[in-house]
């Protein structure tokens, strides 16, 4: 009865292999290859985030060294090789900063338009596009700076966003737009800044000219 039970029990257990057995190992080995895919993505991320750092590292010591060359060569390896890094955009907030400083204003604008649209981080997106913004207004730009004067998340950014606006719209003529933005963007403006100064000083020239 014990040797009909086992063969019966045997005969049940090669039934179900025969039927599922090829599916079970094709799950234990896709299951092996998606955990060896997870390991291996993070062990790419983190070599990817090493060698970025190490190239950030250099731009900044460039950068501190007024060694403008160095440091565009740097970030720029950043922006074709690691762009999916924090590093990269950082490196093209900097970069655009010394091209400006250097009056290399095609080299800073290209930098800043890396950041705004291919920065990991949403606040250095934001930072690149309102940077972008005033200094294609400075190069007497209004309509192509007032794509970059709005943002979808101003948190944090509101007031220097509207205070952009009030600045194109005084320079395109629109004094009472620019009084009303101006206005805003003095409400969340710091007490105590050089640009709440500035914006401060154009609302009263707006004011006296109207």
């Amino acid at each position: 009865m014990a040797n009909d039970w086992a063969h019966d029990e045997l005969g049940d257990i090669k039934e179900f292999w025969r039927k599922y057995g090829r599916v079970i190992v094709y799950g234990v080995i896709a299951a092996a290859l998606a955990v060896g895919g997870v390991f291996y993505y993070r062990h790419y991320q983190a070599r990817q985030r090493i060698l970025a750092g190490a190239l950030y590292e250099e731009v900044l010591n460039a950068a501190s060294q007024m060694r403008f060359g160095l440091a565009t060569a740097a970030g720029h390896k950043l922006e074709s090789s690691y762009a999916s890094t924090p590093y990269a955009g950082q490196a093209a907030l900097l970069l655009a900063r010394l091209a400006y400083e250097k009056n290399e204003t095609a080299a800073a604008i290209a930098a800043l338009k890396f950041a705004a649209h291919k920065a990991r981080q949403w606040s250095v997106r934001t930072t690149a596009r309102l940077r972008l913004g005033s200094l294609l207004l400075a190069l007497g730009h209004p309509h192509k700076a007032w794509r970059y004067a709005h943002i979808a998340k101003p948190y944090g950014f509101k007031s220097m966003a509207l205070g952009l606006q009030a600045e194109i719209l005084a320079r395109e003529g629109h004094k009472r737009q620019a009084l009303a933005a101006y206005g805003e963007a003095l409400k969340d403006a710091p007490k105590k800044s050089a640009v709440t100064a500035l914006w401060r000083r154009e609302q009263a020239q707006l004011r006296a000219a109207s």
